[in-house]
């Protein structure tokens, strides 16, 4: 589903937008406002992600990172991904 490309970001787009708006009525100074709004924007987009992700069935992130299910009881792992026994576990 290609359409939900880039929805993400234009969701938090809109989200900074009302945050800058709702922090000016409330008599913020420019720094609050601008703060606010970069939150606003990183968890709009973010929770925005992780919703059209969910919708499309994949994991978010990078594709190294996702797990390779080759048989439904196990992870193909290569040997420098197992963890290593060695050292201090705190």
């Amino acid at each position: 589903m290609a359409r939900f490309r880039g929805l993400h970001i234009v969701a938090g787009i809109v989200a900074m937008g009302v945050t800058a708006v709702l922090g000016s009525v409330m008599g913020l100074n420019n720094t609050a406002v601008f703060t606010s709004s970069c939150v606003a924007y990183v968890a709009v987009s973010m929770w925005a992600e992780s919703r059209f992700s969910r919708r499309r069935g994949e994991i978010p992130g990078p594709a190294q990172l996702q797990p390779q299910i080759t048989d439904p009881g196990k992870l193909d792992r290569t040997p420098d991904q197992i963890p290593r026994q060695e050292g201090n576990a705190a």
